[in-house]
């Protein structure tokens, strides 16, 4: 097999990850909005892409469906639009109805509007000889000049075409797992598809792999280990990561078990917004400090 070199994002764009899982129910989407909101907390100009046809992200950051005649993510895929157009403000509920009122802006963090359409990617990039490239294309033509430091990708629970023009723009791959031993068989699946992306891609600037692997909806006990009696599987899995050489590095700080998760879904609040003692928020600060999401000394204007 080649040797692969990852090389880290030119220092004229934004930091881009990609969060993405094959099996559904690993707290990938949550993993998404809590980093980009802790993120954008911190200082950073944000924006998280909703690649995903369930389009919880955006339902979470405030949009339940597109507004009418709204650009979304598919429609500059589809070319008729161009990316900063689907674009907008991330935000959060704070009173009942649609109107921009019950919402509550959250300042630095930016939306690009996800849709079921997205459901239709997999056909429409794969009728085009040059379908790998569409995000390449866009974000080299498209992407506007210093408006993000960081980008967060949330991926379709798919390991098609799609995901390979996402990796093609060389991200950092956070690969998610849960409470179950189905998601290393995701977590191994995901390395494949990607290693067949560069064996097949290479000659394009095809070099991105799994570079994180993180775990959420883990029981842990109070000093931060994993909880066997909240399920034995559970356990193996970690240990299953802990144990394998290439893994065991990328593990980010372990996301703990909260139900209050589910909630944020219900309320249209990322966590922060929802319960803001709850402990998990301090598991995603310490995956943050990991990713090398750095506090911004001078915060900037709201």
């Amino acid at each position: 097999m080649p040797t692969r070199t990852i090389t880290p994002p030119p220092s004229d764009g934004p930091r881009i990850f990609a969060c993405s899982v094959i099996a559904g129910g690993a707290g990938k989407t949550q993993g998404v909005v809590n980093l980009a909101v802790e993120a954008a907390l911190r200082g950073h100009k944000v924006a998280v892409a909703d690649f995903d046809p369930q389009r919880t992200a955006s339902h979470i950051l405030g949009y339940q469906d597109p507004p009418d005649d709204q650009p979304t993510i598919f429609s500059v895929l589809q070319g008729k639009h161009r990316l900063e157009e689907a674009v907008v403000p991330a935000r959060y509920r704070i009173g009942e109805g649609e109107q921009d009122d019950a919402f509550r802006h959250i300042p630095r963090l930016e939306l690009v509007l996800g849709t079921t359409e997205m459901a239709d990617a997999e056909v429409n990039l794969g009728l085009d000889p040059a379908g790998v490239l569409w995000l390449q294309n866009v974000l080299d033509e498209q992407m506007p000049k210093e408006r993000w430091d960081i980008m967060f990708f949330d991926c379709g629970p798919t390991l098609g075409i799609l995901l390979l023009s996402i990796a093609m723009v060389g991200p950092e791959v956070i690969a998610c797992v849960a409470d179950e031993f189905k998601y290393i068989i995701g977590l191994q699946d995901l390395e494949e598809t990607l290693d067949k992306g560069f064996r097949k891609f290479r000659r394009f600037g095809f070099k991105t792999e799994v570079q994180h692997i993180l775990a959420t909806n883990i029981p842990l006990t109070a000093d931060g280990e994993v909880r066997r009696s909240g399920g034995a599987v559970t356990d193996d899995a970690i240990r299953a990561i802990r144990s394998n050489p290439d893994w065991e590095p990328k593990l980010l700080p372990i996301v703990r078990r909260k139900q209050r998760f589910k909630d944020t879904i219900v309320r249209q609040r990322p966590l922060r917004y929802l319960d803001p003692r709850n402990e998990a928020l301090g598991d995603i600060a310490l995956v943050a400090d990991q990713l090398g999401i750095a506090r911004l000394n001078s915060t900037r204007k709201r």
